[in-house]
């Protein structure tokens, strides 16, 4: 995971990171056969550890900048600038499975949850 190596390994110049090696374990471990269970659990276990990176870094930590590459629009970001980026990549690909659940007819998640508690809250209305 990104985030994982870049501050886990507490990078300070974006040089230092080897894009290539980097690409190339990400690659090898899409290619691997998965189940949906090995997936999920995947998903829930990196997801603890990245939790539990997060809350073990110090306000003075997430404040320190780190250089980036020549070329980009930053010569320096912040580690919580950094790490907000990673919350709205999830944010963006959740967009888009919404976008194709519902292209293929399936109401997402998040809406039936709120269509069920607006359907009890009528309910509860329709009650009193």
């Amino acid at each position: 995971m990104f985030p994982t190596i870049v501050h886990g390994g507490k990078l300070t110049d974006m040089n230092d990171l080897d894009f290539q090696e980097f690409i190339g374990k990400v690659g090898g471990e899409e290619s691997k056969p998965r189940t949906k269970a090995e997936i999920i659990a995947m998903l829930k276990a990196d997801g603890d550890k990245f939790a539990a990176l997060l809350e073990s870094f110090p306000e003075s930590f997430l404040a320190e900048s780190v250089a980036m590459r020549p070329g980009g629009d930053q010569a320096k970001r912040t580690r919580f600038d950094m790490l907000l980026s990673a919350k709205e990549h999830e944010m963006h690909h959740r967009g888009q499975l919404m976008v194709l659940q519902r292209m293929v007819g399936v109401t997402p998640h998040l809406t039936r949850l709120m269509q069920e508690r607006m359907a009890r809250m009528q309910a509860q209305t329709a009650t009193k």
